[in-house]
């Protein structure tokens, strides 16, 4: 079984005070999750779920980000359903009240309520950060940096 296999990356204040976890598919499946790792530092968390017929996102090499660049954002707003969003990289390194990581990726992408813990990704479809906010018309985003970072301490 591929080590990578069944992992769920998604914002830590969606699953820190959980007993329970379940992830929903886009195909409708509810699936138990268990928690590996966490980073409140960085509010990022790192699931595990069995299941079939997965599809892996693949991870953007740190520090290849560029402000300027075109990112999509995944996510479910206002429990609405799956939907992505279009925008631009606004700024890299900023900061955001309540998350201690000053790491973040700014981004003008359109975001709501539900869109936390999504991924946020450049138009070659890979993995660039995990919505962790949003404030006055920017989306914020843990960099793939701290995925990274979260997969190691997994190990």
């Amino acid at each position: 079984m591929d080590a990578l296999a069944g992992l769920i990356v998604t914002a830590d204040h969606l699953v820190a005070n959980a007993t329970v976890v379940k992830a929903l598919l886009q195909d409708g499946r509810a699936l138990n999750a268990v928690l590996l790792a966490r980073s409140e530092r960085d509010d990022v968390a790192l699931l595990r779920i069995a299941a079939d017929n997965l599809r892996a996102l693949a991870l953007e090499k740190p520090g290849a980000l560029e402000v300027g660049e075109l990112v999509l954002a995944i996510g479910d707003p206002q429990d609405w359903g799956q939907s992505v969003t279009f925008g631009i990289v606004s700024a890299l390194h900023r900061s955001c009240p309540g998350i201690a990581n000053s790491d973040l990726v700014q981004s003008d992408v359109l975001v709501g309520q539900g869109n936390s813990g999504g991924a946020l990704v450049n138009i070659r479809g890979k993995l660039i950060g995990v919505i962790v906010a949003r404030r006055g018309g920017f989306a914020f985003a843990a960099p793939v940096d701290a995925v990274t970072r979260l997969f190691v301490s997994a190990q």
